[in-house]
């Protein structure tokens, strides 16, 4: 009769428990959806130390995660999605997610780790050759960054960042004509992308073509006149011209909004 007694009490605990879990996610879900991080936080933390299996395991972890990188805790978000991945190296949507962390962290080797993992299992995953490409670039493994942007204009010919990111691979190599006829490609297909324009007017600072690079810059702040980088280039632009009056006009701007 005890040993009956025991085996209830467990169930009913066991039942209880799993309830607690799933009306922790679901409430979590709903903190996430309405924008509570911290809210959900705490849910999806509660959540992890009631999960039964691996499955919620990682369900609450990889919650717990997202919700910590969206209150800005990256180092607390990478140590959960550590827990939701474990040692299962299929988990491919997660590694994702978590080599986007690192690279915020600038931890690069180990988010080559994640995207080299992840291409190993899906050679066609355009997120981790686009992230990859551009880990390669930084690292000034220009051979293997331009073999991944070319793959990635094989399977998506109209991706206009890959474009950006081989014209940039070609600028980090001194290839200065080669990158300004993909940036004019791009600025020709798609006239209102300031990036665009930023880009074009870095190579032209390179190449000495100072006027050129700040109407480029010009251009930037007439499609994005509140980002305060642009009026930063342009009184270095302004400065080299020798304008000192209006470079220290561009100072005041670039300084009035960035304190927004």
């Amino acid at each position: 009769m005890r040993i009956t007694i025991t085996f209830l009490l467990l169930a009913m605990v066991q039942i209880v428990s799993s309830q607690n879990y799933r009306t922790l996610c679901n409430d979590g879900i709903k903190h996430i959806a309405d924008g509570r991080y911290m809210d959900a936080t705490e849910c999806f933390h509660k959540a992890t130390k009631l999960s039964s299996n691996d499955s919620e395991r990682t369900y609450a972890y990889a919650n717990l995660a997202y919700s910590q990188q969206m209150c800005g805790e990256l180092h607390k978000a990478l140590a959960s999605y550590d827990m939701a991945i474990g040692d299962d190296k299929e988990k491919i949507a997660l590694m994702l997610q978590r080599a986007n962390i690192l690279m915020q962290l600038d931890s690069l080797e180990r988010a080559l780790d994640d995207y080299n993992n992840i291409l190993s299992k899906e050679p066609s995953n355009s997120g981790a050759l686009f992230f990859r490409a551009n880990i390669y670039s930084d690292m000034n493994e220009f051979d293997k960054a331009k073999e991944d942007y070319l793959k990635l204009l094989t399977l998506e010919p109209q991706n206009n960042n890959v474009k950006l990111g081989l014209a940039m691979l070609y600028k980090n190599e001194g290839k200065y004509n080669e990158s300004m006829i993909l940036l004019n490609i791009l600025i020709e297909s798609v006239p209102d992308r300031a990036e665009f324009y930023i880009a074009r007017s870095s190579v032209e600072r390179i190449m000495g073509q100072t006027e050129l690079a700040l109407m480029d810059v010009e251009k930037a702040i007439e499609l994005e006149p509140e980002n305060s980088n642009h009026y930063t280039l342009q009184s270095i632009l302004l400065e080299r011209l020798g304008k000192k009056e209006a470079a220290k006009q561009s100072r005041f701007k670039a300084a009035k909004y960035k304190n927004r």
